[in-house]
C-alpha cells in the first residue's frame, strides 16, 4: 500500500491521505477539498473506493458528498453528529479495511471529539502506522475547548502499546505554531527543537512514536501537567 499525503489549500492546514492499493484502487482519510483530492486520483489514475472519516469535525467531512464514491465509512458516534449519513459504520476494533498483508483497524480516541477514531495500519500483522486524525500531531495533540481534557488524555495513554517506529500521519501541519509553543513552556529543550525544526523545515514529513516521546511533553506528561500544558496551549 503506497500512502499519499496531500497538505489542503485552506487556514486550518488540513492534511489528507490518499492509500492505494491494489490495481490502482485507493481509499481517502478526512478529505477537506475536492478538487484538490480528485486533480490527484486523476493524475495517477486512482479509482477512488472508499473514503474514511475519523471524526464529526466539518473539515474532516465537509467535501465528501461531492466524491464520486458511495462507500463512506465512519465510527458510530460520528456518523450521528454529521449532517451526511455513512454507508459504513464502524466501532472500535474493528477491521474496516483488509486486502492481501495489509489491515486497517479503528480505535476509539475520544476527548477532541466525542466520536474520534483513529487507525492502526498492519503489514503481515505488524503495526507500522496511525493515521491520528486530531488527536496527535508532531509535538501537540488535539484542542479541547467543547471536551474533557481528561478523556482526551486516556486517549493518548493507548499509544503506549505501539512501538517507536511506529509513524504518526496527522489530520493538520501545525508544526511552527507547536515549535514555538515548546520554546516557551519547555525552554530547556530549545536547541533539540530548533534542530528537529530545521529537519522538517518546508517539507510535509512525517514523525514516529520515538520522536513524539521525545519531543512531545503531551504525549509523556502524568495527568496533571497534562492538563497544565492543555490549557496553556488552549490560550496560546
Amino acid at each position: 500500500m503506497k500512502i499519499h499525503p496531500i497538505i489542503a489549500h485552506n487556514p486550518l492546514q488540513n492534511i489528507f491521505y490518499i492509500l492505494e492499493y491494489w490495481d490502482k484502487n485507493a481509499l481517502l482519510i478526512d478529505p477537506p477539498e475536492t478538487q484538490l483530492a480528485q486533480e490527484y486520483l486523476d493524475a495517477h489514475g486512482l479509482t477512488l473506493e472508499k473514503i474514511y472519516i475519523t471524526h464529526e469535525h466539518y473539515d474532516h467531512y465537509e467535501w465528501v458528498a461531492w466524491l464520486q464514491c458511495e462507500d463512506v465509512y465512519a465510527g458510530v458516534i460520528c456518523n450521528d453528529r454529521m449532517p451526511i449519513e455513512a454507508s459504513r459504520i464502524f466501532q472500535d476494533g474493528d477491521i474496516i479495511f483488509e486486502e492481501d498483508s495489509i489491515s486497517i483497524k479503528a480505535i476509539f480516541t475520544p476527548g477532541h471529539a466525542d466520536g474520534h477514531m483513529m487507525f492502526e495500519i498492519s503489514e503481515n500483522s505488524k503495526i507500522v502506522a496511525i493515521f491520528s486524525g486530531d488527536v496527535l500531531f508532531q509535538w501537540w495533540v488535539g484542542h479541547t475547548r467543547r471536551w474533557g481534557t481528561e478523556i482526551l488524555y486516556e486517549s493518548l495513554q493507548k499509544f503506549k502499546k505501539y512501538d517507536d517506529s511506529v509513524i504518526i500521519y496527522s489530520g493538520h501541519d501545525y508544526l511552527e505554531t507547536n515549535a514555538k509553543f515548546l520554546q516557551k513552556y519547555t525552554p530547556e529543550n530549545t536547541w533539540e527543537i530548533e534542530a528537529a525544526l530545521e529537519k522538517f523545515w518546508n517539507i510535509l514529513s512525517f514523525t514516529t512514536l520515538w520522536e513524539e516521546r521525545k519531543y512531545n511533553p503531551f504525549l509523556t506528561a502524568q495527568k496533571d501537567e497534562f492538563i497544565r500544558l492543555r490549557e496553556l496551549r488552549n490560550n496560546f
